[in-house]
């Protein structure tokens, strides 16, 4: 079967659907991948293309709509992946565009029809925790000052009832320190890769406790979706538009029903775009009913 035509399309949203619900996912590295193809081979059945500007979004076929019927029956957690082609920009190449936020929320909103999640945790590509780097040798100034505008855009939803609660991850003491003198709303999670040891460090764990600051543990990848792992599933699911296209961000996502803290469903969003297209926008954020 051949594929569509998307004439005009420069930037492609991309839904995994319930990813529990897919059993040729071998390895938990494997996983986003895996789920991006199974989507993609589905693309005749199921698409929806924004014309003014210029997006395909492609739903999964597995849950193409999983609204929630009782808001409150549910904890939503989201975490957004700032990945190492995140830029647009020409001029700092390393900046995470902060209208990111509101793109994933957006289509979060309306995948899930809610109006709010309970946490927000952004993760910012290349950091990686080492509770001994106190000098932060991986995080210049420059890329500091780009971690604060994204956060501001972060205290904006939240103090719009956006966000209940807002997280970072792979922050050790030295960044918290830094952060915690120039933001408004401080982060209340750090997720915290501990690369297969049991413990963490005693200073950071004193640290939290004297700011409220609740410490999880994660097993995702630092870089969740390499360009080259983002081609090679365009490529084996045989999508038309291919060598143009660079995966801008990754929400990952997960919905837990309260009373029997079993998750229910837990997918990812992917956002690709073209060199040439214009990422950098915002929606308003609205839920569609």
């Amino acid at each position: 079967m051949s594929f569509p035509k998307f004439l005009d399309v420069n930037k492609v949203i991309i839904y995994t659907g319930n990813v529990m619900k897919q059993a040729n996912i071998n390895t938990f590295k494997d996983e986003l991948a895996s789920c991006l193809e199974n989507t993609l081979k589905n693309v005749h059945s199921s698409f929806h293309i924004d014309q003014s500007r210029g997006i395909l979004e492609i739903p999964s076929p597995f849950d193409p709509s999983y609204k929630l019927k009782d808001r409150n029956d549910f904890e939503i957690t989201a975490k957004l992946f700032y990945l190492p082609s995140s830029s647009t920009s020409s001029d700092n190449p390393s900046a995470p565009p902060p209208s990111y936020i509101s793109q994933s929320l957006h289509h979060l909103f309306c995948l899930l029809g809610i109006t709010y999640v309970d946490s927000f945790i952004v993760y910012f590509n290349g950091l990686l925790f080492d509770d001994q780097d106190q000098d932060d040798s991986n995080l210049v100034m420059n890329d500091f000052d780009a971690l604060v505008e994204v956060w501001k855009e972060l205290e904006s939803h939240y103090r719009n009832d956006k966000i209940k609660k807002l997280g970072v991850s792979e922050f050790t003491k030295n960044r918290f320190e830094r952060f915690l003198d120039v933001v408004e709303v401080p982060p209340k999670i750090d997720q915290i890769n501990v690369k297969g040891c049991c413990d963490l460090p005693s200073q950071m764990i004193g640290y939290a406790k004297e700011h409220d600051i609740e410490l999880l543990t994660h097993r995702d990848p630092s870089d969740i979706l390499p360009s080259t792992t983002f081609q090679k599933v365009l490529k084996n699911t045989k999508f038309p538009i291919t060598s143009e296209l660079l995966p801008r961000w990754v929400l990952k996502y997960s919905v837990l029903i309260k009373c029997r803290e079993v998750v229910a469903n837990k997918g990812y969003i992917v956002m690709s775009s073209t060199t040439t297209a214009d990422s950098d926008f915002k929606y308003p954020i609205e839920p569609t009913l």
